[in-house]
């Protein structure tokens, strides 16, 4: 099992450089898009597209990354008044919902995805692409925020709580 959350670890990292690649990407097109405005060619009709398509799987190939660092948003009024054993169990409940809610949203994002795939829908735009790669994003990545959650949820309540001190977050 250990291997296993070894080869998850080094997949959850490389879909953080992956954001970072299709950033990069996002910038350089878009330049590249207004140096051919300015110097009067014709621009590249597709790259706003492509442009909003990396946005949207950078969002949410970013979410398990994000939340293995502990930098996702945390609203942690409460759990700072809090005693930090009550502290800790509120989020251990915070991480269970999120788990929920999680898995809930990978189950019908899966559906959503094999019903797309099935009657071949498809987005319309500048370009025409089938539907089912960019809802696949969806249960994927929230069935690895559940992974995600499921790990949290494993933390021992008499560890010491490491507080990053910009954040709030551990």
């Amino acid at each position: 099992m250990k291997k296993v959350m070894e080869i998850y670890g080094k997949i959850v990292e490389a879909m953080g450089l992956a954001v970072g690649a299709l950033v990069g990407m996002i910038a350089i097109m878009i330049s590249l898009n207004i140096l051919l405005r300015l110097i009067g060619v014709q621009t590249i009709g597709w790259v706003n597209e492509m442009a909003e398509y990396a946005l949207y799987v950078s969002a949410f190939i970013a979410a398990p990354w994000v939340l293995r660092l502990g930098q996702h948003i945390r609203i942690d009024v409460l759990s700072n008044i809090l005693p930090r054993k009550a502290a800790f169990f509120l989020d251990r409940f915070v991480d269970l919902l999120g788990l929920a809610i999680c898995l809930t949203i990978a189950y019908y994002g899966a559906i959503a995805t094999i019903s797309a795939y099935e009657s071949g829908s498809a987005i319309y735009k500048n370009m025409i692409v089938p539907e089912w790669p960019v809802l696949a994003f969806i249960p994927v990545s929230f069935f690895m925020l559940s992974i995600e959650f499921i790990l949290r949820l494993k933390t021992d309540p008499n560890a010491e709580v490491k507080t990053d001190a910009k954040t709030g977050g551990f």
